[in-house]
């Protein structure tokens, strides 16, 4: 499966870039953001969307809404990154409310990512960074 070089792809593509990350680094990253949620900023992990009883576009719309009290501890992967950790999640939420954007929003999204690679995996940025490969 090749990247389908659509908007989100484009914006992030240019985001990273502007962080320093090199092309083998992003299209990396990408590979892993493909795996995670088939690159789609919205999207609640397969698995929990029978259980929680929400679709994609019902769950993002609660949760930004505030009607959705649980996202933090719901244990549901959600976003590009498929976010689930409980204290990953909150930090993700204040995030997009500082923000005044959608959790659903990519660019936002890849900031936070970005965040949390610069404050808690400086060795993994560093990679992307200067990768040899994508493989790398």
């Amino acid at each position: 499966m090749g990247i389908i070089w659509g908007g989100v792809e484009r914006e992030l593509y240019a985001f990273f870039k502007d962080k320093g990350l090199c092309n083998n680094g992003i299209f990396g990253l990408f590979g892993n953001l493909y795996a995670e949620s088939g690159m789609k900023p919205g999207n609640l992990q397969n698995t929990s969307e029978k259980k929680l009883g929400y679709t994609d576009e019902s769950y993002t719309a609660a949760v930004d809404s505030g009607s959705y009290k649980n996202f933090v501890y719901d244990g549901a992967g959600y976003g590009l990154h498929q976010w689930t950790y409980w204290s990953r999640k909150e930090a993700m939420l204040a995030f997009h409310r500082t923000k005044g954007a959608s959790i659903g929003d990519a660019l936002t999204q890849a900031e936070f990512l970005y965040k949390e690679l610069s404050g808690s995996f400086p060795a993994v940025l560093k990679v992307l960074k200067t990768a040899a490969s994508i493989r790398e």
